[in-house]
């Protein structure tokens, strides 16, 4: 049982629960903000819409900003409902791409990707009982590499219409225009930009809750883990895996199968580690 001085287990897992939904949740809207990143650096480049802006995405990054806007004011119930109504909306985007022609030849897990995210993040802001919580546990320098790691989220998205080549603007004017690459992309630079910043916001993302309470620190590491297991198997599976392979490096049965048992081994070993650890020591009677 706890004391005073020492919350209990459960606590403990709820208190772990609000750290991990802050930064689940402000790094997923940032997430969300990548494609007007990358949309209005070509803008600003080349003076095209080089990267066309699916209709979805605006009212994604809106709602994902507000839930944001929400956690950072101490709103729970705001961020909670906001998030729910976020799965909603993904629900929504999915059934209508499968229903019509455009979902037609989109891979089912590339579709369902968004969604996943987001119920991830609105049943851990629902779990916790105060968002402020999670943002107090954080401490002020964890609440400042959170930021980063948002920023670098949604920033590196502007690096490829940055180092990319330019070749001038289209000739949709000409009389045989013929082909006319107006932007040309290395595969090997978009590799590279995708996996470091899959390296870099896991880094940051770590460093965020190194400072939080030890005892609510381990179940925040299992909370992440599990999460991240689930995060790299889905990825494996995607047409573009972290965008660094051309082709996806599981089949899809493999992906569900590491889908279920990837995030389960992890959570089971993090909860037997945190028992472990904090079971109190044998004390050998003394002699009279």
């Amino acid at each position: 049982m706890g004391t005073l001085d020492q919350p209990s287990s459960p606590v403990r897992w709820a208190d772990g629960a609000a750290v991990v939904a802050v930064v689940v949740t402000l790094i997923l809207t940032a997430r969300q903000l990548r494609p007007l990143a990358e949309a209005a650096a070509f803008l600003a480049r080349t003076g095209e819409t080089v990267a066309s802006v699916p209709a979805a995405t605006w009212p994604r990054a809106a709602a994902w900003v507000a839930i944001s806007i929400a956690i950072l004011a101490r709103w729970r119930t705001a961020a909670v409902l906001g998030a729910w109504s976020a799965v909603l909306y993904e629900i929504v985007v999915v059934a209508t791409r499968l229903k019509g022609d455009q979902g037609c030849d989109a891979p089912l897990d590339l579709l369902v990707w968004p969604l996943l995210l987001a119920v991830a993040a609105a049943v851990l802001l629902s779990t916790t009982a105060s968002v402020g919580r999670g943002l107090d546990l954080l401490t002020r320098r964890g609440r400042w590499l959170l930021a980063v790691a948002a920023a670098v989220t949604a920033l590196t998205a502007t690096a490829i219409p940055l180092l990319g080549e330019y070749n001038g603007p289209s000739q949709a004017d000409s009389i045989d225009p013929g082909f006319h690459a107006v932007f040309v992309v290395s595969s090997r630079l978009g590799g590279a930009v995708g996996g470091l910043t899959f390296a870099v916001v896991l880094t940051l993302a770590l460093a965020t809750v190194i400072g939080v309470d030890r005892a609510v620190r381990s179940r925040v590491l299992t909370l992440m883990g599990a999460g991240a297991a689930g995060f790299v198997a889905i990825h494996l599976g995607l047409p573009r895996p972290f965008g660094v392979w051309d082709v996806p490096l599981v089949s899809g049965p493999t992906e569900a199968v590491l889908l279920v048992m990837g995030p389960g081994l992890v959570l089971g070993a993090g909860l037997l580690l945190v028992r472990s650890s904090e079971r109190p020591p044998l004390v050998e009677p003394t002699a009279p």
